[in-house]
């Protein structure tokens, strides 16, 4: 390209140029190189930027040499419709990158599953399970990064709720392999299907189960456990106070155990009522806070915490008398979730989780947990527990130490009063846990990567 013509021009120009070219500048330089536009980037700065480009091409084409004065230089006129086109390619292009990309991401998940399925054909160990579960993951969470605008979306959501469906599927494949050793310990000494086992280790998600999630018979003063949650919740959401001085009403009236220190038609601390409640598995104080909640709001608080298997129905009943306003629902939950309710306390999820640690650790019923792990020391540690007992249940969940990691475990058993099986059974799942180590030891195999 011809920079400098031979036909004269202004010497005005020349030297305005000249300027130009030995400043080094953008504008100067483009004003050089293409003095005029080609009349296709007009029409195409038209379709792309609409009017407001066009006219500053427009101005940029206008001929210098008819203005009877020199003009200061518009730069934005000469170099905008560059830039458009320039951001046009790169938005074309990272479109194109990103189909790429969800197509690429997508066979990826294919080739996951296809393992997975493939390490499942080679049998059942722990090892193998694991492995696909790993797999089965790793496919729903790229799935799951597909952008809903690609061409592969229908089809990545299709998938990425069939393989969630199969993940979850595995997880509890493996929860039960690994849960296998409480089989043996709950059929030691009695029928299994009587008995229900629920064990956590605090401070990771490792758990296991035998018969879980089934509910026993009855709760018998395990319900208490419950109802001292809904009661931490009302507190912490600014609904009660620990403080409160509340009557105790005699309709409330029934047996208490020997030692129980709340009466009827006096008045306490909301505070004491609970922790009376824990500590002496208080009767009347338990059918006091269910008149003071109510089974709405006790039922609404459980499942505000995440408790939807438990729900509260009637009152507490001692040895004969029953108080007025009995109830007709049922006390219901599970020891895996009974089992939470006490990780949840004893990793002091809430700052009023203490008030109820502090009474479970004053239990006075110790005949249970506690005398199945006295003998356990030092390797073994007691910490807290709750206990409930009637002609339908025998029961206890109870918060024990190994080592350095800490526990917790609920053993109840239908149709029976037994302590001593409900003993033993606690002292065989510790046992357990000290001879084969912290139920989180187990190291993910690592998968080769495609």
């Amino acid at each position: 390209m011809i920079i400098f013509r031979s036909t004269p021009k202004p010497i005005w120009r020349q030297t305005w140029l000249r300027l130009l070219l030995l400043s080094s500048s953008v504008a100067g330089l483009a004003m050089l190189v293409v003095p005029r536009l080609p009349s296709e980037w007009v029409a195409a700065a038209k379709e792309l930027t609409g009017p407001s480009t066009l006219a500053a091409m427009g101005d940029a084409n206008a001929d210098l040499v008819s203005q009877p004065q020199l003009q200061p230089f518009d730069t934005n006129g000469v170099v905008k419709p560059y830039i458009t086109l320039t951001q046009l390619s790169h938005n074309l292009t990272q479109r194109a990158l990103q189909k790429e990309q969800a197509a690429g991401s997508y066979n990826l998940a294919i080739r996951l599953a296809q393992q997975a399925l493939a390490l499942r054909s080679q049998g059942s160990t722990p090892e193998l399970s694991q492995q696909e579960k790993q797999l089965w993951q790793d496919a729903v969470n790229i799935l799951a990064s597909i952008d809903n605008g690609s061409a592969q979306y229908s089809q990545a959501q299709a998938k990425l709720k069939e393989y969630s469906t199969i993940a979850t599927l595995v997880d509890r494949r493996i929860s039960q392999e690994r849960s296998d050793f409480l089989a043996p310990i709950a059929a030691a000494s009695g029928n299994p299907n009587t008995v229900r086992i629920s064990l956590c280790q605090l401070e990771t998600d490792e758990c296991r189960a035998f018969r879980g999630n089934v509910p026993p018979v009855s709760l018998a003063s395990l319900v208490k456990l419950p109802i001292a949650v809904a009661l931490m919740h009302q507190v912490s959401t600014g609904k009660a106070s620990l403080d409160e001085q509340i009557y105790i009403d005699p309709s409330n009236f029934t047996e208490n155990a020997q030692g129980a220190k709340i009466f009827v038609d006096k008045t306490y601390t909301l505070r004491e009522v609970m922790v009376r409640m824990i500590t002496e598995s208080n009767n009347i104080a338990t059918n006091q806070l269910v008149d003071y909640m109510g089974y709405d709001t006790i039922n609404a608080a459980l499942k505000a915490e995440g408790f939807s298997e438990t729900t509260i129905g009637h009152k507490l009943v001692g040895a004969s008398t029953y108080p007025k306003s009995m109830g007709a629902g049922r006390n219901r939950s599970t020891a895996d979730e009974l089992t939470q309710m006490m990780m949840r306390i004893y990793s002091f999820t809430k700052a009023s989780d203490e008030e109820i640690l502090n009474a479970l650790v004053g239990q006075y019923d110790l005949d249970f947990g506690y005398r199945a792990l006295i003998k356990e020391k030092p390797d073994i540690f007691w910490i807290g527990e709750k206990t409930g007992q009637n002609s339908s249940v025998i029961g206890s969940t109870v918060a024990f130490k190994v080592g350095e990691e800490r526990y917790v475990m609920t053993v109840t058993i239908d149709k029976s009063a037994n302590q001593g099986r409900l003993r033993q059974i606690i002292r065989d799942v510790a046992r357990h846990v000290l001879e084969h180590g912290p139920l989180d030891q187990q190291q993910t195999p690592k998968l080769a990567r495609l």
